[in-house]
C-alpha cells in the first residue's frame, strides 16, 4: 500500500486517514458536550485516542500489500 506521502497514495491509506480524523472527530465532540471530565469518558478518550493515532501513522507510512499467492488452486485442472 502507498502511503499519503507518496506521489499515488492508495485507496486503503486515504481510508485509514479519514477513519482516523472521524475517530478524532467523536473524541472532541464528547469532550465539548461533557460539563466535566469523568471516569467513563476518560476511559473512552484514552481508548480512541491511541486508536486514531495509529490510524493515522498507518496511513502516512503505508502497509506494505500482502504477496500476490494463488491461495485457490485447482485440482486436477
Amino acid at each position: 500500500m502507498n502511503g499519503l506521502i507518496s506521489s499515488a497514495p492508495s485507496q486503503s491509506a486515504i481510508r485509514l486517514t479519514v477513519s482516523g480524523f472521524l475517530l478524532m472527530l467523536v473524541q472532541s465532540t464528547l469532550l465539548l458536550m461533557s460539563p466535566a471530565l469523568g471516569a467513563g469518558a476518560g476511559v473512552l478518550i484514552w481508548a480512541l485516542t491511541p486508536l486514531a493515532s495509529c490510524a493515522f501513522i498507518a496511513a502516512l507510512i503505508g502497509i506494505p500489500d500482502p504477496p500476490e499467492q494463488h491461495w485457490r488452486h485447482r485440482h486436477g485442472r
